[in-house]
């Protein structure tokens, strides 16, 4: 019973991961009604940033911290007039191409100029959230809860961002429909801006939790990322925020439960296993609605 208790806390911690790319990824599909696959990529360079900043810093956290929402912000930001064209004109397929671009320019960034490609370990006062945790058999740490806590945080207030806010209604109204949106006199350059810098500032909360959960990364864990954020839209139902949550936190729990029951590469197997079921009963997602 405590190795599952164990187990639970450690799926939820990375659930709580995968969610916050997805509702990034969610975020800026509203925003532009693109597929920014290049993001989780992003998240990742910000990760490698981030490790430079501390060791610049002598891994200070009060100023690399900061620094990690910084550089998220900047380089999610600065992608925005790349897709802006493309949005415009609806070219969904084309936005794909270029989110693999740039995923594939920043993984070869990572395998020339950060250790050559391999594994870069961050300092211990934040990998494991400084402290790690044990009740018999329960064992967890600082970073599974910080994670937690602080996706379901910032979650809420990207929902009270869209929801209550002058700015998250504007978002959503070019979501609903660009020609009508525009016509109203909704900016179309100002709305991109913010709503990528928001996700830009998720970036930056990812990376950290990246930082602290997994403790190190190389440059494959971009395409894992990806693959899982990108399945996960699918799998709640497109340009829904609240299913992406709930699905991630789920993907999160049935990856550690596999991963304990069934060490090895059965655990990918099954995790993605089940996605694929529930995608065949229900093709526009669990929490998607027939058009």
């Amino acid at each position: 019973m405590e190795s599952i208790i164990a187990q639970l806390i450690d799926g939820l911690a990375r659930g709580s991961l995968y969610a916050l790319i997805v509702v990034g990824l969610t975020l800026l599909l509203l925003v532009r009604g693109v597929v920014h696959f290049g993001f989780p990529y992003i998240v990742v360079m910000t990760a490698y940033l981030g490790w430079m900043v501390l060791g610049l810093t002598n891994n200070n956290l009060l100023i690399s911290l900061p620094a990690f929402v910084i550089i998220g912000i900047i380089l999610t930001v600065a992608t925005e007039p790349l897709f802006r064209p493309l949005a415009q004109k609806r070219a969904f397929l084309e936005t794909l191409v270029l989110g693999q671009g740039i995923a594939i320019i920043f993984t070869d960034i990572w395998s020339h100029f950060f250790l050559h490609g391999q594994l870069v370990a961050f300092p211990s006062n934040i990998a494991a959230g400084g402290g790690r945790i044990r009740f018999g058999m329960i064992y967890f740490t600082l970073a599974d809860i910080y994670a937690l806590v602080g996706g379901l945080i910032a979650v809420g207030i990207l929902l009270y961002f869209l929801y209550r806010s002058k700015q998250g209604r504007a978002i959503r109204a070019m979501a609903q429909d660009l020609d009508i949106a525009r016509s109203l006199g909704i900016p179309f350059n100002k709305t991109g801006l913010v709503g990528f810098g928001v996700a830009g500032a998720l970036a930056g909360i990812v990376a950290i939790a990246i930082a602290m959960i997994l403790e190190a990364i190389n440059p494959g864990i971009g395409d894992a990322l990806a693959v899982k954020a990108l399945v996960l839209m699918l799998f709640a139902g497109m340009g829904n925020l609240m299913g992406g949550l709930v699905c991630a936190l789920m993907l999160g729990v049935v990856e550690a439960m596999a991963q304990a029951l069934m060490p090895g590469r059965w655990t990918e197997a099954i995790t993605f296993g089940v996605i694929m079921l529930v995608i065949l009963v229900r093709p526009n997602g669990v929490f998607g609605s027939r058009a």
